[in-house]
């Protein structure tokens, strides 16, 4: 038997690299035994906005003023749009959704994760409490400026603020009069 000297570098060659390829493809496969970071399912950022980890004290400025919040429901599967009209401390059912509107804010800002009423703001937002079947689903703010970033998410419904009216605070009067110099 013949053997050349070519084909036996060629065999060594061949053998070492069909033995690092499979320490290498052990080697992987040790390696996805562990998730990556960016693999992890994700989970939804708490939102700031809404106050359900929060205390449920609603602040004096968002009761302050009386007014109304026009509020749409669109069902998503049918495109069928619902509005209703609330005012403040009231409530309404659509559906088996109950919605309650518990304070209003012509210039909502968020400073220090404090809610704020800034009338130098143009934020109009209300307040309200998003219940299904008596089950509380979702409890913040709804903005007029910005429906699609904070909000009620779920997958069958999304709810909106169409708008917001506030009457100007009354101003109480003193009726027993005042003192004057003039005679």
């Amino acid at each position: 038997m013949k053997i050349s000297l070519t084909s036996k570098p060629h065999s060594i060659t061949l053998i070492s690299l069909l033995l690092s390829t499979s320490l290498f493809m052990t080697a992987c496969e040790q390696q996805q035994s562990k998730q990556i970071e960016w693999q992890l399912p994700l989970e939804a950022p708490e939102d700031p906005h809404g106050a359900q980890s929060r205390s449920n004290t609603i602040p004096d400025w968002a009761v302050a003023r009386q007014g109304e919040a026009e509020i749409a429901w669109l069902q998503k599967n049918t495109s069928k749009i619902f509005t209703s009209k609330l005012t403040l401390g009231g409530g309404t059912r659509v559906q088996n959704w109950d919605i309650q509107l518990l304070g209003l804010a012509s210039g909502l800002r968020v400073k220090n994760s404090s809610f704020l009423n800034d009338e130098n703001v143009d934020n109009p937002a209300a307040l309200v409490d998003i219940r299904q079947d008596g089950k509380l689903i979702y409890r913040g703010w709804l903005y007029e400026k910005f429906p699609e970033l904070f909000g009620m998410d779920n997958s069958e419904w999304k709810v909106w603020l169409k708008g917001i009216t506030l009457r100007p605070a009354s101003i109480e009067t003193d009726k027993t009069g005042s003192l004057s110099s003039a005679g």
